[in-house]
């Protein structure tokens, strides 16, 4: 699962990073893809979101890092409220609304990437491992 949770991280950049250059490029294209994000956002992402919050998020708040994983919890809830943000938005705003949700994603991830997950050691990633699969999460 951990190394899902990396490959899911690498995924939810590129999405963003191309939904935000199509949002600029053309409002119609990303309002055509409104419906593909959503279903992203509120399906792999939420589920990903929530097995960092029950799963890694307490492992790291026991190593020290109850700050971070604070900041990271708010992002999540960013992410969330603005997926129900593009959900209701207008269609004349749904590009500024897409651009805003990759935004959150790019920073979000960036974030763990960053300043979270180099916190841990290679030998505290791998118990970490062991103890989620132990744990059967």
């Amino acid at each position: 699962m951990v190394s899902e949770l990396f490959h899911e991280e690498e995924l939810a950049r590129e999405v963003a990073r191309k939904l935000m250059a199509m949002a600029q490029r053309s409002a119609d294209d990303a309002s055509a893809e409104r419906g593909s994000l959503l279903t992203f956002l509120r399906g792999p992402m939420e589920r990903h979101m929530r097995y960092e919050e029950a799963a890694i998020f307490p492992h790291f708040q026991a190593r020290g890092l109850a700050e971070e994983v604070q900041v990271a919890l708010k992002q999540h809830a960013a992410v969330r409220e603005a997926t129900e943000a593009l959900a209701s938005v207008a269609q004349a705003d749904v590009a500024r609304s897409i651009v805003n949700v990759a935004r959150l994603l790019l920073h979000h991830t960036n974030f763990e990437g960053d300043y979270i997950y180099p916190e841990l050691t290679r030998d505290e990633w791998r118990e970490l491992m062991k103890e989620t699969v132990r744990q059967g999460i």
